[in-house]
């Protein structure tokens, strides 16, 4: 257990965030371990179903003003006494930090200084001895304009679209600014490794779930009655990388074969629009429904009824691709067979006939086969959706991956004081502590 002074600042892109809940569980999972936590978050939140872990955290939010804000006139100004209090009180180290980010910055924002001001100085009120960011982009690019601006130490855990969408140059230098940095597929330490150099403080740290909220849920395959067609499943959000057209297009094959199914696409985003009006150009109304965002239960309730759950990802042209979409862990834990892609840290998780099926991406041809198998061997699918649960339990509780990341954070921690105290014993800022 955490029984330390030790503040630790998690910042974050948008808090609470329905599509993010590998953060949510995280927080809980630290929270648990005794971990003293403030939250920062750059952007509020939009007006959707909340998770109901978030109720459960603790620790308190701080949202981060924006100089073109729609909440309040106000937050213009008080991110500008913030950067006027840097000015004041240390001059150098701030026209330093000017300096450096957009001098030196590949890619430079001034939102992001702004807010990075705002941020560095309620990091010092607060008492934050060590700030933690999700995601390797904005987030990260905010933590190391604080990092400059206050001395305080950082870390950052990188996901997917945020590795590999980033500048290289910007990315390498915050691997070696940063005292860690966790990544959550073998996938991504390898490609940042291949990056930033094999010596890279860069650490694996798988994401958990909650188990418990799906063991209602796991069951073997439901035999459902000839009238209702057995669920094929999908959840996430209606972006590119998650295939969902490729998955609509299998749909269409399934039904020109005249296999017995219906679909449900849970979630919402940017492609919502263009998959309703290719389900109807492909005349797929009467087999596929989109319910929209739901909440957790909802979801929950989705994943009771399905005989399949398939998630088609891929890797777009701009590089963007998932890490291990934490819906196929929810998946499996609910025991229900998976069919996904040989995308990136997937693998990681899904072993071809042994814990789901694996196919290529782009083919909604080899989807439509693969699902059309599942369906037609309910026993052989039941066996490899049971062993897809026990190494969701095995390896990717909550608490397994609470305590992973728990280890990481303090190995930072400690590192980034030990840095910081001998930085600060170099200015003449510390004294030497008692023996």
């Amino acid at each position: 257990m955490t029984t330390s002074p030790i503040r630790i600042g998690f910042l974050v892109k948008t808090y609470p965030r329905l599509s993010e809940t590998f953060i949510l569980n995280e927080i809980l999972g630290l929270e648990q371990l005794g971990w003293n936590l403030h939250i920062y978050s750059l952007k509020r939140p939009a007006d959707e179903p909340v998770h109901p872990g978030v109720g459960q955290v603790k620790a308190p939010v701080t949202y981060i003003p924006a100089l073109l804000s729609t909440v309040s006139r106000l937050e213009p100004l008080r991110i500008l006494r913030a950067h006027a209090r840097m000015v004041l009180t240390r001059p150098a180290r701030y026209f330093a930090a000017l300096g450096r980010y957009f001098g030196r910055t590949a890619e430079t924002r001034i939102k992001e200084f702004l807010q990075a001001g705002y941020l560095a100085d309620s990091l010092e009120k607060g008492g934050i001895t060590h700030l933690h960011a999700h995601f390797a982009n904005t987030p990260t690019a905010v933590a190391e304009i604080a990092h400059w601006l206050t001395n305080i130490p950082f870390s950052f855990t990188a996901h997917a679209k945020d590795i590999y969408t980033s500048n290289e140059r910007d990315l390498v230098r915050r691997i070696g600014a940063a005292t860690s940095v966790l990544t959550c597929t073998g996938f991504n330490q390898r490609h940042m490794r291949s990056l930033a150099g094999s010596e890279a403080s860069i650490h694996l740290a798988y994401h958990g779930i909650d188990t418990a909220r799906f063991a209602t849920v796991a069951r073997d395959i439901p035999h459902t009655a000839d009238e209702v067609a057995p669920l094929v499943l999908s959840v996430g959000r209606f972006c590119e990388k998650k295939g969902l057209e490729d998955l609509i297009r299998a749909c269409a094959i399934l039904r020109d074969k005249n296999v017995h199914f219906r679909c449900v696409l849970v979630g919402y985003g940017p492609l919502e629009n263009k998959l309703k009006e290719l389900r109807g150009a492909l005349r797929l109304e009467p087999f596929i429904q989109m319910p929209g965002q739901l909440a957790q239960p909802e979801v929950i309730a989705q994943y009771a009824q399905a005989s399949v759950f398939a998630l088609p990802c891929l890797v777009t042209d701009s590089g963007d691709r998932d890490g291990i979409p934490n819906v196929l862990f929810e998946a499996m834990a609910a025991g229900i067979p998976v069919v996904t892609t040989n995308v990136s840290g997937i693998t990681e998780l899904v072993v071809e006939g042994q814990t789901g099926w694996l196919i290529e991406s782009r083919r909604p041809d080899m989807l439509a086969q693969c699902i059309e198998y599942v369906l037609a061997h309910p026993d052989q699918a039941a066996k490899i959706a049971a062993n897809a649960r026990r190494c969701v339990l095995e390896k990717f509780t909550l608490e397994a991956s609470s305590q992973r990341v728990h280890t990481q954070l303090m190995a930072a921690v400690n590192k980034g004081l030990m840095g910081k105290q001998v930085a600060g014993a170099a200015e003449g800022l510390f004294q030497e502590p008692n023996a």
